[in-house]
């Protein structure tokens, strides 16, 4: 049932079909749906964490963040141009990357805050791509997000960053504009501090087998409301306070 569940999600991620909601029962099963899925889809550049705020917690009735891979092929550096006929409905999240460092293979379920920090190369401005493919979040069950690889369609990297023990997530300000004009802003927004963010992800990750590896991006959580792209938009560009900027424009 996992394989065929992962089989059909695939195609749809292929052929650039709207997803149907797939059939999980519960995250144990959405993870093994989402594992198959990955197999299928091919290298995963690093994770993504969603519902690691306290607001969304409470609204799906769990007690910690759920998580979905990114993958390599979806990666873009800031400046790119990316193709519009890619998405169905492009909606964005401006959030801060970690840069996995040598350490990173290291870390487990017990690892502290020290060593987690310690294990992190740069924290990057990046901006999550996300296209839910004609589905509206309640139109889905955790479970099925998950399965659906919680609808991550990418991200965009950008520059210059900052160590990890120079980051003070409550002094972060984030603002994004779009073609020129302000959508957003906001400081001290993170859903979690992002060395926590990571911490939990090693935990999480160990639990099922499965490590970060140096190199390896984690998106940790958006700072702003999701924004649903206008069909018009052009240019995307995203400013936070300390770690620089990133931006991307619509081709198409």
């Amino acid at each position: 049932m996992v394989e065929d569940i992962a089989e059909r999600i695939a195609a749809a991620r292929a052929e650039g079909r709207a997803y149907d909601l797939p059939d999980t029962e519960d995250l144990a099963q959405a993870y093994a749906v989402q594992d198959a899925l990955a197999a299928k889809v091919g290298e995963a550049a690093g994770w993504k964490l969603a519902v690691n705020g306290k607001p969304q917690m409470q609204f799906f009735g769990v007690s910690e963040p759920v998580a979905a891979r990114v993958f390599r092929a979806d990666l873009a550096e800031s400046g790119a141009a990316l193709p519009r006929r890619r998405f169905h409905a492009l909606t964005i999240e401006p959030e801060i990357m970690a840069v996995m460092g040598e350490g990173a293979g290291a870390l487990g379920a017990e690892a502290s805050a020290g060593e987690t920090l310690a294990a992190i190369d740069r924290f990057l401005p990046a901006i999550e791509l996300i296209d839910m493919r004609g589905l509206s979040l309640k139109d889905a069950t955790l479970p099925q997000a998950v399965a659906l690889n919680v609808f991550n369609a990418g991200a965009v990297t950008g520059g210059p960053g900052v160590a990890p023990d120079q980051l003070d997530p409550a002094t972060v300000r984030v603002t994004l504009d779009i073609d020129g004009r302000r959508a957003g802003e906001a400081t001290g927004s993170a859903p979690q501090p992002p060395g926590e963010a990571v911490r939990w992800l090693a935990g999480h990750l160990a639990a099922r087998g499965l490590a970060l590896r140096p190199g390896d991006v984690v998106l940790c959580g958006t700072l702003l409301p999701m924004t649903l792209l206008p069909e018009t938009a052009r240019r995307v560009r995203v400013r936070m306070k300390w770690l620089g900027e990133v931006g991307f424009s619509l081709d198409g």
